[in-house]
């Protein structure tokens, strides 16, 4: 049966291949999405995909463990194996939720021992203690994908002290989802990264819907994203405050919920906190918005919700920060803006109200760009660096060990084993 992503090459082959994260299912975020999307893609091709993954059931425990945040209600696939629960650790400016139990890294490990892959994939693999487990204690041929834009000395020193650049040194590729993620490793860990971006869904139904989108009577501005400093959301209620003095504006946001805002916002007509929402509502009020606001202040190694947005042909203003340059083209398919600059973030949005043609041009330009994130593209250039890490632990071997000419045996069709996801 042959590996075809649509869109992409016929490659005759297919994989069996481990995906390893770090991160809870129970508390999804950029990471989980991916590697959830990618197994997506490549199960759909034809290979043999599992997820190693922490995760995270409701319950108090969870809740305890979390800071009183309660998992989301996830639907394990037959493909996931669980590595048990997780605790929430400050990491980035954000919280990091990773096993750190003799169970997830002995679950982790036995799965590598008996699953017969051909190449095991770990995400964001300086994130204890999971990747390290996964590299350290296996031969198989490793692909790391580093997520993370990070400029701290203190956290990255203290890695590189318990041993990171060592347990790194066994990838066979290592892939940055943007050029601020490759900064990151190339400063701290060293190697050499190709440049594959986290994916985008796009739907091949959009484009009339695109044509039918027009300004309203109100700016309608969206955010999206954790209510955390690091995201931007008091600079942009701010900015809201200086902007609705000036024109019509509603503001959305998805992920904050309503205690999450300032009292005198609380009951504000024009302000929707939404809370975490499912995809769907998501993407639906992606779509409806004029404009996507992602105020961040930094450490955004990437933006998945610009390419979200963009999918949906909804525009960003977006700080100028490593990362969102990497995504908004200033000028093109939305603007950039100092961080954590008010005034500015609140002109930027006034001045696409007050021009519609460029706000329009802005939309269609971003639907064009999503197509550079479409996950077809993506996925195959993720299995492209599959077969070069096999090579490269090929190469290794033949480095390693003498020749010996043997007669080949006949090839034998190895059994899929029976992994049942674990609660």
């Amino acid at each position: 049966m042959g590996t075809e992503f649509s869109g992409g090459e016929d490659r005759h082959d297919t994989m069996r291949i481990a995906l390893v994260s770090p991160y809870s299912w129970g508390y999804p975020g950029g990471v989980t999405r991916h590697v959830e999307a990618l197994a997506e893609q490549l199960s759909s091709a034809g290979n043999y995909v599992r997820v190693l993954a922490p995760f995270d059931p409701p319950g108090r425990r969870s809740s305890v463990r979390h800071r009183g945040a309660e998992p989301q209600p996830v639907k394990l696939a037959e493909q996931f194996v669980s590595l048990g629960p997780t605790v929430a650790l400050k990491a980035n400016g954000a919280i990091s939720n990773l096993s750190l139990t003799p169970f997830g890294l002995s679950t982790v490990r036995h799965e590598l021992r008996a699953g017969d892959y051909d190449v095991v994939h770990i995400h964001e693999p300086v994130a204890p203690l999971i990747g390290w487990a996964a590299a350290g204690r296996t031969q198989l041929p490793l692909v790391g994908t580093f997520h993370a834009h990070s400029e701290s000395h203190l956290s990255n020193g203290i890695a590189n002290l318990l041993g990171a650049r060592r347990v790194l040194g066994r990838l066979h590729v290592r892939i940055a989802v943007s050029e601020a993620a490759a900064w990151t490793g190339r400063r701290w860990f060293g190697g050499q990264y190709r440049i594959i971006p986290n994916g985008v869904h796009v739907d091949p139904q959009r484009t009339d819907r695109l044509a039918a989108r027009h300004p309203g009577d109100r700016l309608r501005i969206v955010f999206v994203g954790q209510p955390v400093e690091r995201k931007g959301l008091p600079v942009l209620l701010r900015a809201f405050h200086l902007l609705q003095a000036r024109i019509p504006a509603d503001l959305v946001m998805v992920g904050p919920a309503r205690g999450d805002l300032p009292a005198a916002l609380r009951d504000e007509p024009s302000v929707h906190a939404l809370g975490k929402v499912d995809d769907e509502t998501k993407h639906r009020e992606l779509e409806r918005a004029d404009v996507l606001c992602a105020p961040s202040l930094g450490s955004e190694s990437f933006g998945m919700v610009l390419t979200e947005a963009f999918a949906a042909g909804t525009p960003a203003v977006a700080s100028d920060i490593a990362g969102y340059r990497d995504v908004v083209r200033d000028g093109v398919n939305g603007i950039l803006v100092p961080p954590n600059d008010t005034r500015a973030l609140a002109q930027a949005l006034q001045s696409l109200w007050a021009q519609p043609q460029e706000l329009a041009s802005m939309s269609r330009a971003a639907a064009a760009d999503a197509e550079r994130f479409a996950w077809p593209g993506v996925a195959a250039s993720v299995f492209d660096a599959y077969h070069d890490a096999i090579r490269g632990r090929t190469a290794a071997d033949h480095r390693r060990l003498p020749r010996i000419d043997i007669r080949p045996e006949p090839a034998v069709q190895r059994p899929l084993p029976t992994v049942a996801a674990q609660a």
